[in-house]
């Protein structure tokens, strides 16, 4: 989870998501970020959250 949790806050963003997609050479729309996270985001508050 840290490797994505760039800041180090318990959360990943759509933007941490989307610089660690494009480092494994992804090339993700916003959008597909959002719906990536919407998924999982068992809070519904637009991020994945480290219980």
């Amino acid at each position: 989870f840290s490797l994505f949790d760039k800041n180090g806050d318990g959360q990943i963003t759509s933007k941490e998501l989307g610089t660690v997609m494009r480092s494994l050479g992804q090339n993700p729309s916003e959008s597909e970020l959002q719906d990536m996270i919407n998924e999982v985001d068992a809070d519904s508050n637009g991020t994945i959250d480290f219980p």
